[in-house]
């Protein structure tokens, strides 16, 4: 296992999120292409990959990180809709490219909002749909592409997950047990998910909160890592707090970090 830090910590461009990542000394980046966070836009991505590989290139040589994944949205899969589909189709692409020119293997997905407690499975047929485009681009490209199993989407709840699972064989996914601590569920609920787990995020989170300061949470980092490393999971393990839930972002990272790092091998 190899410890990463998001940048979706840090306010501001790339340039100063991955400088934050360096300056606490981290050595791997994963890296948000997530437009909310505006540090990196799969639209502009996709538009010029070879430019905006270089731009993504430059300050990692120079701050001496490398990166080690994405953590993209590409809007919502469940919508298929003809115009959302084609420009999905056009991201992705894009984006495999980007990573053939940085070395970057894994690039994880948001499956999309939808409210906890409303009718899924029908989301769930289209989120399927779009997993398989996803993993016939990514492919070609000679890349990996996984979806994050994330509160408030189809991709949500253990059923929901072994329900994709199920319909698309070949779909790994990212782990990140806040997801679940929040929903109160025990670590046992979703462990059959390390199976076929790519990617990891760790942050801590609580019953009905999504991020809560490193160690005052009930996320069990300790069950976790041992869980991975029973498994040989050999991927990144990226630290990835929330600044607007968990206060100061810079301590939150370095207790997650203290809290993961002794698992990491």
């Amino acid at each position: 296992m190899v410890l990463a830090c998001s940048t979706v910590s840090f306010p501001g461009d790339l340039a100063g999120a991955l400088a934050g990542v360096a300056r606490l000394g981290f050595t791997h980046a994963d890296l948000v292409a997530i437009p909310f966070y505006r540090q990196l836009l799969p639209a502009e991505m996709a538009a010029d990959p070879g430019g905006r590989a270089r731009t993504i290139a430059e300050p990692l040589a120079a701050l001496g990180l490398k990166a080690a994944t994405f953590n993209a949205a590409v809007g919502d899969l469940h919508n298929r809709e003809p115009v959302a589909v084609t420009q999905r189709l056009r991201e992705w692409r894009g984006l495999a490219e980007i990573m053939a020119r940085l070395d970057i293997r894994i690039a994880s997905f948001y499956p999309g909002y939808l409210k906890q407690g409303t009718p899924w499975k029908a989301a769930m047929d289209r989120v399927a749909a779009s997993a398989r485009e996803m993993l016939s681009i990514a492919k070609k490209g000679g890349v990996e592409f996984v979806l994050e199993a994330h509160y408030d989407t189809p991709v949500a709840t253990p059923e929901q997950i072994r329900a994709l699972m199920k319909a698309v064989p070949g779909l790994r996914f990212v782990y990140d047990p806040s997801h679940f601590a929040m929903q109160g569920l025990a670590p046992a609920a979703t462990d059959f998910l390390l199976e076929r787990t790519a990617h990891v995020h760790v942050r801590d989170a609580a019953p009905g909160r999504m991020s809560v300061m490193g160690g005052t949470g009930t996320v069990d980092f300790a069950r976790l890592l041992a869980a991975l490393r029973e498994r040989k999971y050999a991927g990144f393990v990226a630290v990835e707090c929330l600044p607007p839930e968990s206060g100061d972002a810079e301590a939150d990272i370095l207790a997650v970090r203290k809290l993961v790092e002794a698992g990491v091998q």
